[in-house]
């Protein structure tokens, strides 16, 4: 057979490059041209034809036909690409077979595991998908493949589900047997009707055609498959391969073994699913060969690494039977093994990012070097990208990015998204300040009116549900003033043109709710200069994303109708799986592909060569990624049905670490001590690898040094804490009015005083906030007010009172109509917060009435100093006064009530100040004595209010409206009218309520190396 080998510590591309050309000599260009080349990946077959150029020396060449040659393994969908042309019946696009799999698969009942959502359907019929393709492609009896038709291939693997699940085994395996079966037969006989294959099948058919076509036709010309099979193959291909070894113009060239190995630990490496030459064993085995049938391709191969680092890495990965080498030690040769071969372990995934980026970039400062990161961990490969940009390198990102996950794609997820959450304003504010967002108006005028909209009508609790809520709460608003908003807002219910709302009844079409969907999403994308689908569909992922929407629009007829509410999470399932170009965003941008790094994943890695690569996410559950059999069959049952077994992934990957690793001249195994906040657990391989080492007399890799580097690139030389920020305006930019609020805050944090009143920054509120205390208290205040307002100082009665209070909490309800999370919490307390009122108003008035009863009455005063005068202002919850000409002060809280202790020591300034201010008669109608007060906390809970009483003397007998006159004295002598700066938080036991500043104040930078002083 022709069966040949290029070592692993060979460049393999480069290797095969001068294997032929010497191989096909001769001065005629044509002899080269007439040679067909099949490879694992389109990649790959790119690489070699930069190999034929470097072996050529810069001769001229009639480069050889190279094309991917796919379908060899149970990973890999792509459709066999050979040039005869095979008389075999079309196989059923991909969607269409997953829509008509979920239809079958929403039948089956929810007590036998069926799907409870139309995504879960859409799902778990991928997943039976993959299982009906992975059957065709283990099929070990090819002839019935080949010749048989596909009912029959069906009905002979559905015999094989017949006793699988043994008595032992749990119900639910019986069950979904069962199921199987039934929607196996459902398949195949949709199937048979169209006069389609399903894609497995025809996959298996097409290789089996073609090997059967070789044996026919000897080949003409010579045809090479190379680099195919390290991680094993289906047997369809293993026959392929087979045959073309055995033609005297064919050739089959593999990664060649570490070292010679003895035929009993051969058969120890075919049996260990999890070792990186499983899959070669099994493949020659399919074959009729050996290891030793495997001859050298070329017999000059250049060396790229240490020729023992590859036979050092074999050894550690070596099954049980093969663990005597482990005894032998040979310090020096395992030493000079060593030699380009590093450990990086990283805090985090963050700081592994950060230092493979500065890797890269030291090899990409290195002329004529060529560097990669493989990886499978598709968030590493992000990061580093955007790592790579900090240093100014685009990086080639082999892999791509999901499609779901493109700008265009995202803007259709956000729309469904924004009309199955009624317009809520967060993904309402993810759909219009989307790049791709216009409405048919100019994108500048629409971005504007966006923000007005946000910033008047979108701020604070969420609007009711639905376009009409956001159209009530615009209209409520200052935004419903503007001609712009207007503008936008009827835009928007002009382009979803009907798709505004997604109930849960009637059940539509999902071929509809797409049309709608679509429809929409082009309607928004709309400018004054371009349609929509123009837009929608730009950019490198368009071609990918309208392709894909297209059979989707084929395939959904094929789903039974689902509640319109469900399309979101259906649209968002129907979209993963298919990538796109990764390099949009910074073409766009004009950047190229730096020509010397690459970011690639283990499929597009295989055969490349580089002066240095990244082994990165080196860690278990990531490289090697968990193994999952699948919820169709368990192990054991995978195991009698004949199907391989699912650890056969971890010695793919486990191919893609040996030879990656072997074959660069400088390596490195990178992996992160913590990914997404949990500890993390090395890689198999490394763990063995250390072993091994530490057994070779203390022999250790070495430590990369890049993790160094990158926790000292943004670590400064030494760290100065800020200081706390005390800005110091002059006098005459200070403020001359001082409200109890401002008291309060300015007592406990003067800094926030400074930032509200100095600099007039007033916070932004929060997107759909939850409705605080402060939305509750001026709920409560109304009610309170609307109520003693209309009872007046007497008391009319229980009956009256209670109207009275119907008709105050009511009115206090409707400013907030458009709130519903307020309505439903606060009208039942607000009830039993009325019983309560009725109570105390009850005893306090029934025996005589009130001489006086100030209701949200606002008071003024001067508060004369050398300096100058300041105006001290207060509104008052309310004044009562008693029958015997005293005067009570009474405040509302819905939260906590401050003690005696804090009014006396100042860090609740309200009330004192309220007295004060009374006694001044700076209240209309008011002055006299204060003889109490109160604060009334009603919540509307199980105790719907509470009143505490403190009195109008702190502990020592100081009226607390004398205490309040001092300290209004002192504030203002301090920091009005002179020039005393305005620290932030002072005091360690004060914070201003709420804390809407502290950003400005940047605590958190100057908090730990400044102590507080009080």
């Amino acid at each position: 057979m022709n069966l040949y080998a290029i070592p692993p510590s060979a460049s393999f591309l480069e290797t095969l490059a001068l294997g032929l050309l010497a191989r096909l000599p001769g001065d005629d260009p044509a002899t080269l041209a007439r040679a067909t080349l099949l490879l694992p990946t389109r990649r790959a077959a790119r690489g070699l034809r930069e190999a034929f150029l470097r072996a050529a020396g810069g001769r001229a060449l009639l480069l050889p036909r190279m094309r991917a040659l796919a379908g060899l393994s149970t990973e890999e969908a792509d459709e066999l690409a050979l040039p005869d042309l095979l008389d075999l019946p079309p196989a059923v696009a991909p969607l269409t077979r997953q829509a008509v799999l979920a239809e079958m698969a929403q039948r089956i009942p929810r007590r036998h595991g069926g799907p409870a959502t139309p995504e879960q359907a859409w799902l778990l019929a991928g997943e039976l998908a993959r299982l009906f393709d992975e059957i065709a492609l283990e099929e070990p009896d090819l002839a019935m493949l080949e010749h048989a038709p596909p009912e029959d291939f069906a009905a002979a693997w559905l015999e094989r589900l017949d006793g699988l699940v043994p008595d032992r085994h749990a119900a639910h395996w019986q069950i979904t047997t069962t199921v199987l079966r039934a929607a196996a037969l459902d398949w195949n006989r949709w199937l048979t009707e169209r006069g389609l294959l399903d894609i497995g099948v025809r996959r298996v058919k097409a290789l089996a055609a073609q090997a059967a076509a070789w044996r026919d036709a000897p080949l003409e010309h010579p045809t090479v498959a190379a680099g195919i099979g390290a991680g094993g193959t289906i047997p369809a291909a293993a026959e392929l391969l087979r045959v073309l070894a055995a033609a005297p113009q064919g050739a089959v060239v593999l990664q060649g073994l570490p070292e010679p190995v003895a035929p009993a630990l051969w058969e120890a490496i075919g049996a260990a699913p999890t070792h990186p030459l499983a899959g070669q064993a099994r493949l020659l085995k399919a074959m009729g060969a050996g290891p030793d049938a495997l001859r050298p391709w070329y017999a000059d191969a250049p060396e790229g690494t240490p020729p023992d680092r590859a036979v050092l890495l074999g050894r550690a990965l070596t099954p049980a039977e093969g663990l005597p080498a482990w005894t032998e030690h040979d310090r020096p040769r395992w030493s000079a093994a060593l030699t380009g071969l590093s450990r990086l372990v990283a805090a985090d995934a963050q700081q592994e990012a950060a230092a493979i980026a500065l890797l890269l970039r030291e090899s990409a400062e290195t002329p004529g070097a060529r560097a990669a990161l493989v990886t499978p961990d598709r968030d590493l490969a992000r990061r580093v990208s955007a790592e790579l940009a900090r240093h100014g390198i685009t990086a080639d990102d082999s892999a791509g990015e999901p499609l779901a996950e493109t700008p265009a794609a995202s803007f259709l997820r956000l729309i469904g998204r924004m009309v199955a959450e009624g317009f809520a304003p967060v993904p309402l504010l993810a759909v219009l300040k989307h790049p791709l967002c216009a409405g048919g108006l100019d994108r500048t005028d629409w971005v504007l009116a966006a923000r007005r909209m946000e910033h008047d009508a979108l701020r604070g609790p969420r609007p009711a549900p639905g376009f009409a809520g956001l159209r009530a709460s615009v209209a409520a608003s200052k935004a419903g003033a503007l001609a712009e908003v207007s503008r936008l807002l009827d835009a928007l219910e002009g382009a979803l043109d009907g798709f505004t709302t997604l109930p849960d009844a009637p059940a539509l079409p999902p071929a509809d709710l797409l049309r709608a969907h679509l429809a929409a999403a082009e309607a928004l994308a709309a400018t004054p200069d371009l349609p929509g689908g123009l837009r929608l569909y730009a950019g490198e992922e368009g071609e990918p994303l309208a392709r894909h929407l297209h059979d989707l629009t084929e395939a959904l007829p094929n789903l039974p109708p689902i509640a319109p509410a469900d399309w979101p999470d259906l649209f968002e399932a129907a979209l993963a799986g298919p990538v796109a170009p990764s390099l949009r965003a910074t073409r766009g941008r004009g950047d190229a592909a730096h020509p010397r790094i690459a970011i690639l994943g283990l499929l597009e890695a295989r055969l490349q060569s580089f002066d240095r690569v990244v082994l990165g996410a080196l860690e278990e559950t990531a490289w090697p990624q968990a193994t999952d059999p699948g919820p169709w069959m368990s192990r054991p049952m995978r195991a009698a049905f004949g199907l391989p077994e699912p650890e056969a992934r971890i010695g793919r990957v486990a191919a893609d670490f040996l030879f990656a690793a072997a074959a660069a001249p400088e390596a490195v195994l990178s992996s992160a001590a913590r990914r997404g906040g949990s500890p993390t657990v090395p890689a198999r391989w490394l763990v063995r690898l250390d072993t091994f080492l530490a057994g070779q007399d203390g022999l250790a890799l070495r430590a990369s040094p890049a993790a160094a580097w990158a926790a000292a690139l943004d670590a400064p030389d030494a760290v100065t804490p800020i200081p706390r920020p005390a800005p110091a305006p002059p006098a005459a930019l200070r403020p001359r009015r001082l409200t109890v609020s401002d008291a309060g805050l300015l007592i406990a944090d003067p800094y926030a005083f400074y930032a509200k009143r100095v600099l007039r920054l007033d916070p932004l509120k929060a997107l759909e906030e939850e409705v605080g205390a402060l939305d509750y208290g001026m709920l409560v205040h109304a009610a309170m007010a609307g109520f003693l307002r209309a009872i007046g100082t007497g008391w009319p009665g229980e009956a009256a009172a209670q109207d009275a209070w119907d008709r105050a909490s009511e009115k206090a309800l409707d400013d907030y109509r458009d709130r519903p999370g307020i309505l439903a919490f606060w009208t039942p307390r607000l009830a039993n917060i009325g019983g309560f009122v009725l109570e105390q108003e009850a005893a306090l008035r029934g025996i005589a009435p009130l001489r006086a009863c100030l209701v949200e009455v606002k008071g003024q005063a001067l508060l004369r100093l050398p300096g100058g005068e300041i105006e001290i202002e207060a509104r008052a919850d309310r004044l009562d006064q008693l029958p015997n000409g005293g005067w009570r002060v009474v405040d509302y809280k819905t939260g906590s009530v401050p003690t005696a202790k804090a009014l006396a020591a100042g860090s609740a300034p309200q009330l004192p100040i309220e007295a004060w201010l009374l006694e001044q008669g700076a209240y209309p109608g008011s002055g006299g004595a204060v003889t109490d007060l109160l604060y009334w906390r009603l919540t509307g809970g199980e105790q719907a209010g509470e009143v505490k009483g403190l009195g109008a003397t702190a502990e020592d007998g100081t009226p607390f409206a004398a205490l309040a006159h001092e300290r209004l004295m002192a504030l203002a002598e301090k920091w009005l009218l002179g020039e005393a700066p305005f620290p932030s938080r002072p005091h360690p036991g004060r914070s201003a309520m709420g804390g809407d500043y502290d950003h400005l104040a940047r605590i958190d930078e100057w908090s730990a190396g400044v102590a507080d002083n009080g």
